[in-house]
């Protein structure tokens, strides 16, 4: 009886009723998307630092982490490779020559990375392949002979990213639908070479207004770009003499990742190819990446490992990415505070909202007590109505939460204005929500004690009325 009355006691003053439940309402869908952009943005770093950066394990000579040197090779490859063969927890592994190098063309010059790999084992192990920029030619090959695979961010320092207007690029604006107003503003710049992403935009900027490139600037640049695959880049690594040797590799494609810093300083080549320059009778190998089938099995397979691995060292995705791994762990503290937040900035509304109907049905509660309910009852009645109140709201904006994640889950949100800061620092420019079953849980309970924690001040100013004086109450 106690519950129907609450729960009819909730609906007396529709109005008031209605703005806190507004208010629950908005404030869990802000909840839940605020934390589905997180939960998003953790997920894609992680998967994004295993699948392109440094895989569940990786292994290397113990001394090769302080001092990336040509000679800190691994020890006991072939007892190593031969029993990792036989964990079944292993998806796939490659080996890998890892050399600190420059990269020359005619007009810039970056310090690098290089990689020397197995095309197709690497395609095993990573996802860098799938990362091939529109027109930025293709990934490396074993057929291929002299490639060098580098990224959009390398290409742009090395000057091998330019922007040009070419008559494919307007008829591509044309299909855009680009007013023919715009379009003829840009003859002015046709067949220009722009070799900056910012010497283009000063260009267009003294052709068009703010208006203008606000709408259709980021269209022009995309339809401008174009890569110079084919280019030579001169390499230059040093031997186990520390003797300086040079290369030339031609660019076969072009590669982008969601980390910047990683693509600035990672380029690929064919392992072979790499030995021939430093001229080895053998490909060094100074790295084993190693993906699992399970994330969960990195523990058990990484104490396996150490104890065949000798004087190497083996080292988890939770050491290589610090950073993903900090937020995938802190996840649930994320949760505490966002929702936190926002349940405390709600339970003041609530409190004000209850304090106002027991002020104005005292003489009601007189007379209940007065007739023989017991405090304790009063007490519940008051609880469960917070209860109800708080709850309809919360069931209201937990599904519209959910449906507004799940459709900005397919389209995703993309951060234009922040998307070179966030790649900076590893993480992608358009996020893509994820709102787990286990959140929902979690916000159901913290709905629940925040409406008992609210209920507490409005039920003990009900127990303190004296049943006498508050009949007397008009």
């Amino acid at each position: 009886m106690i519950w129907s009355i609450a729960w009819k006691n909730v609906w007396r003053n529709k109005k008031r009723s209605l703005v806190v439940i507004t208010a629950v309402t908005l404030g869990i869908i802000s909840g839940v998307l605020l934390v589905g952009i997180m939960e998003g943005w953790v997920r894609q770093r992680l998967h994004a630092a295993i699948s392109n950066e440094v895989s569940h394990i990786q292994i290397h000579h113990k001394e090769f982490i302080k001092n990336e040197e040509i000679d800190l090779t691994l020890r006991n490859l072939g007892e190593i490779t031969r029993d990792m063969d036989s964990l079944k927890e292993v998806s796939a592994w490659v080996k890998r020559t890892k050399i600190v190098a420059m990269a020359n063309t005619p007009w810039a010059n970056a310090g690098v990375i290089i990689y020397g790999v197995d095309a197709e084992k690497e395609r095993l192990v990573t996802e860098i392949y799938k990362g091939i920029v529109p027109n930025g030619g293709r990934y490396l090959d074993e057929q291929s002979h002299g490639d060098i695979l580098i990224s959009d961010k390398t290409a742009e320092i090395l000057k091998l990213k330019q922007y040009i207007v070419t008559d494919s690029a307007i008829e591509k604006l044309k299909g855009e639908k680009v007013p023919p107003a715009v379009l003829a503003r840009l003859d002015k710049l046709k067949d220009k070479r722009f070799r900056s992403p910012g010497d283009f935009r000063e260009a267009l900027q003294q052709e068009f207004s703010r208006k203008e490139l606000n709408k259709y600037g980021l269209l022009i640049t995309d339809k401008a770009l174009d890569y110079r695959i084919r280019n030579k880049v001169q390499i230059t690594i040093s031997d186990q003499e520390g003797t300086p040797i040079q290369g030339i590799f031609r660019v076969c494609g072009i590669y982008k990742t969601t980390n910047t810093g990683f693509d600035q300083a990672s380029v690929f080549v064919n392992a072979g190819e790499l030995a021939s320059l430093y001229g080895g009778s053998e490909i060094l190998t100074h790295e084993i990446a190693i993906l699992l089938h399970n994330m969960d099995d990195v523990g058990p397979v990484r104490e396996k490992l150490s104890r065949i691995s000798g004087d190497n060292s083996v080292r988890t995705w939770k050491e290589l990415a610090p950073d993903a791994a900090m937020m995938n762990d802190f996840m649930i503290m994320y949760y505490f505070i966002f929702i936190g937040i926002i349940m405390l900035a709600l339970a003041f509304g609530i409190i004000n909202t209850m304090l106002m109907a027991i002020l104005e049905r005292t003489k009601e509660l007189g007379m209940l007590m007065a007739i023989g309910m017991n405090r304790s009852r009063i007490f519940k009645m008051i609880m469960l109505e917070t209860v109800f109140l708080t709850g309809v709201g919360a069931v209201a904006g937990m599904l519209l939460g959910w449906t507004f994640a799940e459709v900005l889950g397919k389209t995703g949100i993309h951060f234009t204005g922040w998307g070179e800061g966030f790649e900076a620092i590893g993480f992608a420019a358009k996020v893509y929500p994820e709102v787990t079953p286990g959140f929902f849980m979690f916000i159901t309970i913290m709905v629940i004690v925040t409406a008992i924690i609210s209920s507490v001040w409005p039920a003990r100013k009900a127990l303190k009325l004296i049943p006498v004086e508050a009949l007397r109450t008009e």
